[in-house]
């Protein structure tokens, strides 16, 4: 599976990006693109993404790396 599908995926079962105010939003169809630009932007190798699953009540965690890899 590519980093690409993993995130259609994520979409399709109404994954939620956790914004810093706490409230939820859809991960957007460019959020893979986006957030790499953003990693190279800061100079950084990954960003991680507080997330909502509604299937799991778990913490959960999105990465994305500068090199585009989404886990």
């Amino acid at each position: 599976m590519t980093s690409e599908d993993f995130i259609e995926d994520l979409r399709k079962s109404e994954v939620m990006l956790i914004k810093n105010d706490g409230t939820q939003t859809e991960i957007p169809s460019d959020f893979l693109s986006k957030a790499t630009e953003f990693c190279k932007s800061m100079g950084c190798s990954s960003v991680i993404y507080d997330i909502y699953d509604p299937q799991d009540s778990e913490h959960t965690e999105l990465t994305v790396t500068d090199c585009g890899y989404a886990e």
